[in-house]
């Protein structure tokens, strides 16, 4: 059984200082780093429900247990993911503490 809303003030006061109604685009890849996968799911969220937007990331299973997978399999992740980044409106760089990884830095560089 569903219990009270999840996008509750508590919920939200966290990214108060962020106007998410400034993205006008409508397919929205997330990137940032995976130490601070709390910001990917909170912020996929409020995009998909308060803005109706459309929100990918590379991999859920990925964004949760990145030490679960080999080389191999990240890097084949990340192959996924700058393909998926080709479809999308835009990107929201989730920059927590300023703190941008090296397999973001990549996704980043392609569209320069």
């Amino acid at each position: 059984m569903l219990k009270e809303e999840r996008l509750n003030k508590n919920f939200l006061d966290e990214f108060q200082d962020y106007d998410f109604s400034k993205i006008k685009e409508n397919k929205i890849f997330l990137v940032g780093s995976m130490r601070f996968k709390d910001y990917f799911v909170k912020i996929e969220s409020i995009l998909q429900i308060n803005y109706k937007k459309l929100v990918e990331i590379c991999s859920v299973d990925g964004l949760l247990n990145k030490e679960r997978f080999s080389v191999e399999e990240w890097d084949k992740l990340q192959e996924v993911a700058l393909r998926k980044l080709h479809d999308q409106d835009a990107i929201l760089v989730l920059d927590v503490n300023k703190y941008i990884g090296i397999n973001q830095k990549k996704k980043l560089n392609i569209f320069k």
